[in-house]
C-alpha cells in the first residue's frame, strides 16, 4: 500500500492557539459548538474556551489528573474522571461549578454518555491485570453495572444509539465489544500495536483504530470481522476524528507533532496530508461545520485551532 505523506506548512490563515493549563489531554466541543472543554492533565484542572475567538474564559480544579470528558444529554453537565482519585466528577455548563463525584474503578480514563442520558460509561485500568468499563446510572447515581475488557482500556466510544461499545485496550492488542445486556465482551478483536484511538462510522459498520506503536491506523468491517485497510502514519497516532459528514478523518500524532489528515473514504490509496500544530498533540475534533480542526498540544500547553486543508480540484470527495 502506498501512502504519500505531504507536510503542510502555510496554514497560517484563520490558525489560532491559546495556552491553557498543564499538559491539556482531551478536549470536547459542546453540543452548540461555541465552547470547547479541556482537560488540563498536569495541572488538575479544566478548562472552558471560545471557539469564535478562540481563548479561555474560564479554569477551575478537575480533581486529581482529569483525562476523560463526556457531556449531558442536554449540553448542560461535563463529566470529568480522574485517574488518581477513582471519580468521576460532575460540572455544571458554562459556570464549570462542582456538582456531584461518583466513585468508579481504579485509574478511570475515557467516558462515553449514553444518548439517553441514563448511563455514563467509565473505562478504568482496575487493580489487577485487566481493566473494566462501569456503567454509572444517572438516576441512581451509583455504577450499577461493570465489565471486564482487556488490558489498560483507554478509547471508548459507542455505536449511535448506546447500545454497544468499543474499548480500546491500549497494553492487549485488542479491542472489545461490550453492551449494556451483557456480563461479559461479546467479542474480542485483535488489532495492532498500542491501540489508543477510535472512531466509528454513524453506521456503526466501520472501525478505525490509531495505533500509537505500530504508527498507522487500521480500517474494520464491524459486520464481516475482517480488516479492510492499514494505512501508515507519523509516528505516535493516538485520538481520532471523523468530520461531521465523514468526508475526512484526522489523527493526532502525538511524537511527530502533527494532525495526520485524511481526506475522502479511506482506503489502500489514501494519501494522509500532515498539518503542522504544536508538541505533543493528543486529542483533535472537528468543528461542527467541518472547517476547522481543534487539537489539544501536550507538551506546549496549548490548543491550537487549524484550518481543515483545502480539497483540490479532482481530489475524491
Amino acid at each position: 500500500m502506498l501512502v504519500c505523506l505531504t507536510l503542510l506548512s502555510g496554514l497560517v490563515m484563520g490558525r489560532q492557539e491559546v495556552k491553557v493549563g498543564d499538559s491539556p489531554n482531551f478536549l470536547l466541543i459542546t453540543p452548540d459548538g461555541r465552547h470547547a472543554v479541556v482537560s488540563n492533565y498536569g495541572s488538575d484542572e479544566i478548562s472552558l474556551l471560545t471557539l469564535d475567538p478562540l481563548q479561555e474564559v474560564k479554569r477551575v480544579a478537575g480533581g486529581y489528573a482529569p483525562l476523560g470528558l463526556a457531556f449531558s444529554v442536554d449540553g448542560k453537565t461535563v463529566f470529568v474522571s480522574n485517574m488518581e482519585s477513582g471519580l468521576v466528577k460532575s460540572f455544571s455548563l458554562p459556570e464549570l461549578e462542582l456538582q456531584e463525584s461518583f466513585k468508579v474503578g481504579h485509574i478511570p480514563t475515557d467516558l462515553y454518555a449514553t444518548p439517553d442520558g441514563y448511563y455514563l460509561a467509565a473505562a478504568n485500568w482496575g487493580k489487577g491485570k485487566f481493566g473494566r468499563i462501569d456503567f454509572i446510572d444517572l438516576q441512581k447515581k451509583r455504577v450499577v453495572k461493570s465489565v471486564e475488557v482487556g488490558v489498560r482500556p483507554l478509547a471508548l466510544i459507542s455505536n449511535a444509539s448506546g447500545t454497544t461499545f468499543y474499548v480500546a485496550n491500549s497494553a492487549q492488542e485488542t479491542v472489545s465489544v461490550i453492551t449494556l445486556e451483557d456480563d461479559r465482551p461479546i467479542k474480542t478483536i485483535p488489532v495492532g500495536k498500542g491501540p489508543d484511538g477510535l472512531a466509528l462510522s454513524a453506521n456503526g459498520r466501520k472501525l478505525y483504530v490509531a495505533h500509537s506503536r505500530s504508527n498507522d491506523l487500521w480500517v474494520l468491517d464491524i459486520r464481516r470481522d475482517r480488516v479492510l485497510y492499514k494505512i501508515p502514519l507519523p509516528e505516535g497516532p493516538f485520538r481520532i476524528a471523523l468530520a461531521p459528514d465523514e468526508s475526512s478523518l484526522a489523527v493526532a500524532c502525538n511524537d511527530a507533532r502533527v494532525i495526520a489528515f485524511l481526506d475522502g473514504e479511506v482506503n489502500e490509496n489514501s494519501r494522509a496530508v500532515k498539518i503542522r500544530v504544536r508538541k505533543g498533540p493528543v486529542d483533535v475534533h472537528y468543528t461542527p461545520d467541518g472547517r476547522h480542526l481543534v487539537v489539544a498540544c501536550e507538551d506546549d500547553d496549548k490548543i491550537v485551532v487549524v484550518p481543515v486543508p483545502n480539497r483540490r480540484p479532482g481530489d475524491r470527495h
